[in-house]
């Protein structure tokens, strides 16, 4: 009698780890799911690379902050999105010394996130955000 009440314990453990294993992600807008939560860590800079393990972030939070790493300095400012039109403000950022090809690369990404114009997500999830210098290709941390 308790070996049948375990089995049929485990059966129903396993109807509902099934169902929960079938269910259907929420959908969400473009291929890549959330503007707005994930830290997006930079993978091109304006179709040129970037330099490797430099580390450069953007988060995007709900109540309209944008802040993350440059790549050597800290940096934050603001940013508006209707439809598929993103903007973003001046960034301040922290005023760090670091190797002089990093604070290129930093000076290069700060000033065309500040022209953002638009996003979209590839099929496979990276965010690209159009700027006045060209694309900036994302993808989740």
């Amino acid at each position: 009698m308790r070996i049948h009440a375990v089995l049929a314990g485990l059966g129903f453990a396993g109807v509902v780890m099934s169902a929960c294993a079938t269910a259907s992600p929420p959908p969400s807008s473009g291929g890549g799911g959330a503007l707005v939560g994930p830290e997006w860590r930079l993978e091109d800079l304006l179709g040129g690379g970037i330099i490797d393990r430099s580390h450069v972030t953007l988060t995007l939070a709900k109540d309209g902050a944008a802040a993350g790493s440059g790549g050597c300095n800290r940096y934050f400012g603001t940013w508006t999105q209707k439809g598929d039109k993103l903007s973003i403000g001046k960034m301040g950022s922290t005023m760090m010394a670091c190797a002089p090809s990093l604070m290129e690369q930093e000076g290069k990404y700060l000033k065309a996130l500040e022209t953002a114009s638009g996003y979209s997500f590839t099929s496979d999830g990276a965010l690209v955000i159009s700027t006045a210098q060209g694309p900036l290709k994302f993808r989740k941390d």
